[in-house]
Parts: C-alpha cells; structure tokens; sequence
C-alpha cells in the first residue's frame, strides 16, 4: 500500500511539473538563498478553501538531502489561516528530478500567516475570485 501510495505520488508530481506555470513569490520574510513559486494553474477551489501548489528552491543542500520542496496546501481564504496536505522533496533546486521524499498527510493544525508571509501573497492570488 505504501509503494502504491508513493507511485501515485511520484507520477502526480511528474504530471504536474509539466503543465506547472511557476510564479515567483516574494515576501518581507524570505530568507537570503532561496526562491519560493506557486502553479497559477492548478488552484482548486471549495468555497473560501483554495488548494495550491508551492515550490521552494534552495541554493543551499538542506537537512535530508533536499535542495528543493513542492508541496500542496490548502488556504482559508476567509481566515488567513493554511494548512499543509502534500511535501515532495527533490535533490535538485528545479524539483524536475526524482522525488527523494514525500510526506502525505492532511494536517488537522491550521497555522495562521502574516502580511509578511509567503502565504499572505500567495492568498491575495488565488482568493481574488
């Protein structure tokens, strides 16, 4: 079931980083050596809930091997609240390589995000319509 799971999860992301439109996200509280994007073209929508892909790329090699993470969120657009569903690790800053991690589990925790954040300018994004 595990290896099914991780398939699946692998041939998501392949498909995905083909038909992937990255914009870049710039925030107050970025960090010196890396770049956070988010798909303009894969946005689910449930009312005030979004779901969106985010891509940070990292110039540095991070704890696990990781230079790169795209992971799915979903955002309350009412509350500035998100949550995260999906994180794809990738050995390379492009994530266009094999995956070398995943880690899928709808968190239950929403964690509150500032004007500031990465998150904030993804929202105003994707919570416009």
């Amino acid at each position: 079931m595990m290896k099914k799971c991780l398939l699946t999860l692998i041939l998501l992301a392949a498909v995905m980083t083909a038909q992937a439109e990255w914009l870049v996200v710039e925030s107050a509280i970025q960090q010196h050596g890396e770049t956070h994007y988010f798909d303009s073209q894969v946005i689910q929508k449930n009312g005030q809930l979004r779901k969106a892909w985010l891509l940070s790329s990292y110039d540095d090699r991070q704890i696990g091997g990781y230079h790169a993470v795209k992971s799915l969120y979903e955002i309350d657009c009412s509350n500035n609240k998100a949550r995260s569903i999906t994180m794809l690790l990738y050995p390379d800053k492009k994530a266009a390589g094999a995956v070398i991690g995943a880690h899928h589990e709808e968190s239950q925790e929403w964690f509150n995000f500032t004007r500031n954040s990465i998150f904030h300018n993804v929202s105003e994004k994707i919570c416009a319509n």
